[in-house]
């Protein structure tokens, strides 16, 4: 067996950690790699290497609740976006609408009012490598090909990342080139799906040194995902216009198809024997057609009726330098990177002309009154423009690892600006009820009734640092903190033709700190137990307009976590277990609600206070011949701690203090089992995984709110390894489940959004 001792002799020199970086494998998701295959046959499980804390270590030895993907188990698991790999962590959820429109949560901290691009922040931060890209309600949806691991780090991070790492920390690292290796590989599947279409995928990479001391890495890939929900033929009678219409244009079977088309290049140069740089850039380019979401109960299973084109487009470029070296002893570290981001979409959002009391003065009004005679097509779209702009900047200093006193210091500072023109157009309303009619609007679309023209940027300055003292060979106390400034500002315009102000410009900022304590005790190699107290806040922000009950300015809000944890590696290192159990509470809560009674406007507040509770646990067994199972779970109590009251006026309680917390199923569990044996010459395996997600409500106000079903996938493949060419088969969602990923809450439109119906395929793959 190695134990965690000799892990750690194995691991200190600086290139052995990037080699093992790129090859590691996960525990609960992942099991043993070819390069790993000597350990397994003699028994025991592959290290697994992080760097969540910002160092190069054995998981087994990080005292933090980290669950990993490595790069094996997410292509053994077919993981392609974020839909497939937040479905194998346990302490993440998320709502969703379709590719790139979700939002991520952790350790059931949700108010289920998050998404208005206006108001608050999320919760988890979301990382490619070294850079945050984290963005209000449309999580970065990287293609998940020549990827190195995937980290989530649960709980607040709130010292080493800072503003938005408030209930845990998404980190997607890429494979680095590796130096004096020439690899290359390609990959291709193909696919159909029940009630749906064909789809493909094709996908390559290649390792190239140059001379002894530089690599370059290229990787790309293109994705088509067929449809399976069809919109199908349907009139419509608008009850107050008295307007029949029909969507006869727009009528299309299996119309929700997605194409991803990117790559990614790395460059990597030792510049002498204590510095290196490593330089990336990448772009991809997602454009979907259709909706994700069905409408079962009054339309049909996987079917809509849609009465305006549905399409999108989201993409993105990343460039980033990373420098490391080492100077008296000490580590640097520079890491920059800078995101350029652009997403447009168009939504028929005609359901809400039905329901909206606004809509008739702008489809029916004539000679100054309301005139229902007079009535036009109130059909509507909904047209967003997004442009994303995120520059961070890194540098770090920490001494050796092996030192009885280690500490890491750093600065850190990031600007994020959002550009956002959101239209929302009935093509039938005349010249003078349009947005341009207003005198302080002009250069809109003459079919635009209400518009949101605004730049949004939000800039944090922080300097952090963490000091760890080994008290003796067993006992280790950390200590953290981070002091932090944010600056955030909006400037635009956001109104209708009946707006008196609908010029916005408006500014805040904020200063404070967060700290982290740990205490960590391993009595033996193989056992390590931790005790964490740890802060993480959301930065605050500026609403565009205030009332009597909600003011201009919202401040972070502030969640502090209290974790035990363990992590033990058993049975002459062929079990691996790791679990936690934590509380964390939850302070002025940024709760973004639209309350036309208050505002016409999304608006955002601090009120009130919640708790989360639970336990996460991930195990790893190598049960001897071949087979390996893995198990992850997490059992989360999240519940309002006040009385959250919307409208200070009136006095109505709208989720009473014990209110369940949207967006959270209470239980999760994702397990797995792999049996590998040899055919012939040649190796082969089957496998299967199973997903239980549970019941989760879709709201925070309870007049309102829906329960979410629990839902239930399984998973089956096989293939054969024929050394440098590979083939398998796979069966998702074997059962055809239909699972609510998300039910829209609002009432004039509640929509399911689904996952893909069962999907059988092959996969053909070779390396060179």
């Amino acid at each position: 067996m190695q134990n965690r001792e000799a892990s750690r002799c194995t691991l200190s020199g600086v290139s052995a950690l990037a080699l093992a970086a790129a090859s590691a494998t996960v525990p609960g998701q992942a099991w043993a790699q070819d390069a790993a295959a000597e350990e397994a046959d003699t028994g025991g499980l592959n290290v697994i290497v992080v760097t969540a804390q910002k160092r190069t270590e054995d998981l087994q030895d990080v005292p933090v609740s980290l669950q990993v993907l490595g790069g094996e188990a997410l292509a053994e698991q077919g993981v392609a976006n974020f839909e497939d790999y937040v479905g194998l962590l346990p302490s993440v959820s998320f709502a969703g609408q379709g590719p790139g429109n979700s939002q991520v949560f952790m350790r059931g901290i949700s108010s289920g009012g998050d998404g208005n691009k206006s108001g608050s922040s999320p919760s988890v931060a979301v990382y490619l490598d070294d850079q945050p890209v984290t963005s209000i309600g449309r999580v970065l949806d990287v293609h998940m090909y020549d990827i190195s691991r995937v980290e989530a780090v649960a709980g607040p991070q709130g010292t080493l990342y800072g503003a938005g790492s408030q209930a845990g920390t998404l980190r997607i690292i890429t494979n680095e080139p590796l130096l004096g290796s020439f690899e290359g590989g390609m990959d291709a599947s193909l696919s159909t799906t029940h009630k749906g279409e064909e789809s493909y995928s094709v996908e390559g990479f290649v390792n190239v040194p140059l001379g002894d001391n530089a690599a370059l890495r290229v990787v790309g890939w293109h994705v088509y995902d067929g449809g399976y929900i069809d919109n199908i033929p349907a009139t419509f009678t608008f009850t107050a216009q008295n307007v029949t219409v029909d969507n006869a244009p727009y009528v299309e079977e299996n119309f929700n198809t997605e194409k991803n088309t990117g790559a990614r290049a790395a460059l990597k140069i030792e510049l002498d024997d204590s510095w290196s740089a490593t330089a990336k850039l990448m772009h991809q380019r997602q454009k979907t057609n259709g909706v994700w979401d069905h409408d079962p109960d009054d339309v049909g299973d996987l079917q809509v009726e849609r009465f305006f084109e549905d399409k999108g487009k989201d993409q993105w470029t990343q460039a980033a330098l990373t420098v490391e070296g080492e100077v008296g002893g000490l580590q640097l570290t520079y890491a920059g990177s800078y995101l350029d981001r652009e997403v447009d979409y168009d939504v028929d959002y005609s359901a809400y002309s039905e329901y909206s009391a606004y809509i008739p003065y702008y489809t029916c009004y004539s000679t100054g009154s309301l005139d229902f005679s007079t009535c036009t097509d109130p059909r509507e779209q909904f047209d967003s423009d997004d442009t994303y702009e995120v520059m961070t900047h890194e540098f770090r200093v920490q001494n050796d690892e092996a030192n009885r006193l280690r500490f890491i210091a750093g600065l850190f500072y990031q600007k994020a600006e959002h550009d956002y023109l959101n239209i929302w157009h009935i093509p039938s309303i005349p010249p003078e009820r349009s947005v341009n009619a207003n005198p302080q609007l002009s250069g809109y679309p003459d079919d635009a009734y209400f518009v949101t023209d605004q730049l949004r940027t939000e800039k944090e300055l922080a300097g952090f640092g963490e000091v760890s003292f080994d008290i003796t060979e067993q006992l280790t106390a950390t200590g953290g903190i981070r002091v932090f400034q944010t600056k955030s500002s909006i400037v635009g315009a956001v109104g209708t033709l009946f707006s008196g102000s609908p010029l916005v410009d408006v500014a805040s900022k904020e200063s404070g700190e967060v700290y982290k304590f740990n205490l960590s005790y391993e009595p033996n190699p193989d056992l390590l137990l931790y005790a964490t107290y740890s802060e993480g806040f959301r930065a605050g922000g500026n609403n565009r307009t205030q009332t009597s009950n909600i003011p201009g300015v919202y401040k972070s809000d502030l969640i502090t976590n209290y974790e035990i944890g363990w992590k033990a590696t058993l049975a002459g290192g062929d079990v691996r277990w790791n679990g936690s159990i934590f509380n964390m509470d939850w302070d002025d809560i940024q709760i973004t609600r639209f309350d036309p009674a208050e505002s016409f406007l999304g608006l955002t507040a601090n009120v009130g206070k919640a708790r989360s509770r639970g336990i996460e646990t991930d195990l790893a067994a190598y049960l001897g011949g071949g087979l390996q199972i893995n198990a992850a779970a997490s059992y989360i109590d999240a519940t309002l701690r006040s009385d959250y009251v919307r409208n200070l006026s009136t006095g109505n309680v709208d989720a009473p203090s014990g209110t369940r917390l949207p967006d959270v199923p209470k239980f999760k569990f994702a397990g797995s089992a792999r049996y590998e044996f040899a055919l012939g010459s040649n190796d082969a395996f089957v496998q299967a995984s199973y997903q239980h997600v549970g019941s989760r409500w879709n709201d925070l106000f309870v007049a309102r709110r829906q329960l979410q079903g629990s839902y239930d996938i399984v998973n089956l493949s096989a293939g054969v390894d024929f050394e440098r060419f590979s083939v398998s088969a796979f069966l998702n969602n074997a059962f055809d489940e239909r699972a609510e990923l998300n039910r829209n809450a609002a009432t004039y439109d509640e929509r399911i959004t689904t996952n893909r119906p069962r999907t059988i395929g092959i996969r053909l793959g070779a390396r060179f």
